[in-house]
């Protein structure tokens, strides 16, 4: 599912028609025009032949000078990370690399300061970068702080929690993620249930509408208590888990922001006698090496982040070969989720 709504300035000559229009026409991405004049393997006929139809249709020529020009020289593209990001970073590098060996780039990965997150961006650009992939939630606050429209540099966020207005993005369907996740609580018997947002990210508000959806298709009416905020580390879901399953317990399910901080409820559970999930059920988020690692393994989210960054690579080298170095309009790919069914989740307790 593609989506294309804020124009951005072309930077092909001579006003001929556009990949972006071949791909509009279509009905496809643009990423899919490309593998397709590339005689890549991975397109279904019926797409190849709409693509091919539409190249006819409006007399579509590669601008094969950017082509050439963007293929004389190693592309280099950078991708930025926090050192805090371990889980996410190694998911990411296997995807990135993945794509960029294939694909003949040059992948250089720069570490930010936590305390300067933009400045530090906006200093790797600055050493020449033809492409950059931004993870979570730094993509969110480069968008918000206008970079993309401050330099010619492509960029790409990868697994953002909205759609971005001045950047393509590769991503899952946060607000739907979440609202099957609260289904299957809901179905268990489950009317209690926290709900852990992450502080200063889209993806808290989309997974909140979600969540929100869920209750109100079974009549439950929030209780906004419930809902609360929390950075995404082990650290900090222990105190939040100390206060919210010992201190105060009101709840007898809790879907975390991500699989470390499920994993530390568990672990304050278990540690005060509490049984997982006879007493308490526990979802994750991204599907990380944790949350099988742990007793008892943690129901989740799988999101693709390997799959999300070799998307976003591919998309990201096919703007600076295809399309001259900017795409004509902001575009979001979406990816599909899983939810995978462990031992964390069961009914309630008959007294909850």
């Amino acid at each position: 599912m593609t989506s294309g709504t804020t124009p951005r300035k072309r930077r092909r000559g001579g006003g001929g028609p556009t990949i972006a229009e071949v791909a509009e026409l279509a009905g496809v991405s643009t990423m899919t025009v490309s593998n397709v004049l590339n005689n890549r393997p991975v397109v279904h006929a019926d797409t190849r032949d709409a693509v091919l139809k539409a190249v006819k249709a409006l007399n579509y020529t590669p601008n094969s000078a950017a082509r050439a020009l963007a293929s004389a020289a190693t592309l280099r593209i950078g991708l930025v990370h926090s050192d805090a990001e371990s889980a996410l970073l190694s998911a990411i590098l296997v995807g990135s690399l993945k794509a960029a060996s294939r694909l003949g780039a040059q992948l250089i990965i720069n570490s930010y300061d936590l305390a300067d997150p933009v400045g530090g961006v906006e200093a790797f650009l600055k050493t020449g970068l033809d492409g950059l992939l931004l993870p979570p939630p730094l993509c969110e606050m480069v968008s918000a702080a206008g970079i993309p429209e401050r330099h010619d540099t492509a960029m790409i966020a990868l697994a953002p929690g909205g759609d971005l207005r001045n950047m393509d993005c590769v991503r899952i369907d946060d607000e739907q993620a979440a609202y099957e996740v609260t289904r299957i609580l809901l179905e268990k018997g489950h009317r209690r249930i926290g709900f852990v947002t992450l502080p200063g990210a889209l993806v808290a508000v989309s997974r909140l509408r979600g969540y929100l959806r869920a209750l109100g298709e079974q009549s439950v009416i929030p209780d906004m208590s419930l809902v609360w905020e929390a950075r995404p580390t082990f650290d900090a879901g222990l105190d939040l888990a100390q206060r919210v399953l010992i201190d105060d317990r009101r709840v007898t399910a809790v879907i975390a922001g991500n699989d470390d901080m499920a994993a530390a409820f568990v672990n304050v559970a278990l540690r005060n006698n509490l049984s997982v999930p006879g007493d308490v059920s526990i979802i994750g988020f991204d599907d990380t090496p944790i949350a099988v690692k742990i007793w008892p393994a943690l129901t989740t989210v799988r999101q693709p982040l390997a799959l999300i960054a070799e998307r976003a690579t591919e998309r990201l080298v096919s703007i600076l070969r295809e399309e001259g170095g900017k795409s004509a309009a902001v575009e979001a790919s979406y990816v599909d989720f899983t939810v995978i069914e462990r031992n964390s989740v069961g009914v309630p307790p008959k007294d909850g």
